[in-house]
C-alpha cells in the first residue's frame, strides 16, 4: 500500500467500527491488537491458497469492488478453507 491508500483505508475502516468480533472464534493472539468493523464494504484479494487454519497465504490486494455487497460474498467450496 502507498502512504495515500493507507491513509484511505484507514478513513474508511474508522467509519465503520464495532465492539466485538464478527466471528464465532478468533485466536487470542490475533485478537489481541483487533479492530473490529462492520461489513460494510467488500475488497478483492487475491492469494496463493488457504492455511490449514483457514488463514489466506501469501494475499494481495487488488482493491474495493463496489460492484458488491457483503452478502454476494462466498468462499467457493472447491476451494474454501
Amino acid at each position: 500500500f502507498s502512504d495515500r491508500e493507507l491513509k484511505e483505508l484507514r478513513q474508511q475502516l474508522d467509519a465503520l467500527p464495532r465492539k466485538t468480533s464478527p466471528f464465532r472464534e478468533v485466536p487470542h493472539a490475533d485478537a489481541a491488537d483487533a479492530n473490529w468493523v462492520s461489513a460494510k464494504l467488500v475488497g478483492e484479494v487475491t492469494f496463493g491458497e488457504w492455511t490449514g487454519t483457514g488463514k489466506l497465504r501469501h494475499p494481495v490486494w487488488r482493491g474495493w469492488r463496489l460492484d458488491k455487497t457483503p452478502a454476494d460474498v462466498v468462499v467457493d467450496p472447491a476451494a474454501g478453507p
